[in-house]
């Protein structure tokens, strides 16, 4: 697969068909978000998650811990109305977001979550590591 080549064309309508589709693309395309920004920092004896959910209300973000699995998912559905003399402009913007990590290391009895100003930050305390002892099988 590393010597697929992407097809393009030379024909000049269909570049300026994409030069128009490129530069009309920020009025029509979705405000909505395919995913969330994360940050984890590593604390030493724990990680920092800092995932950013601008717009979201506390209530709309659900934390799950599945089998070694932390899922993060966040949900909104907003709707803005503002009437002048001669127009209306009704504006809705509704999403979904949903993001999973491994967390295998980590304590999961003792994660933290706290949500302020659209921003969830976990506290992800670390296992400690477990002193491995070498063991010898016997042959039968």
């Amino acid at each position: 697969m590393s010597n697929m080549i992407t097809y393009r064309t030379r024909s000049p309508f269909l570049t300026q068909s994409r030069l128009f589709d490129d530069f009309m693309r920020p009025f029509f395309s979705s405000p909505v978000p395919a995913s969330f920004r994360v940050d984890v920092k590593d604390l030493g004896d724990s990680y920092l998650m800092e995932a950013e959910l601008p717009g979201v209300e506390r209530d709309n973000v659900e934390i799950d811990l599945d089998d070694g699995v932390l899922t993060i998912r966040a949900e909104w559905n907003q709707e803005k109305k503002d009437e002048n003399k001669q127009y209306l402009i009704s504006e809705r913007r509704y999403g979904k977001v949903e993001r999973s990590f491994s967390v295998e290391n980590i304590r999961e009895d003792e994660i933290k979550a706290e949500y302020v100003n659209g921003i969830l930050k976990l506290t992800l305390p670390k296992k400690t590591p477990e002193s491995r002892q070498l063991r010898k099988i016997e042959i039968q």
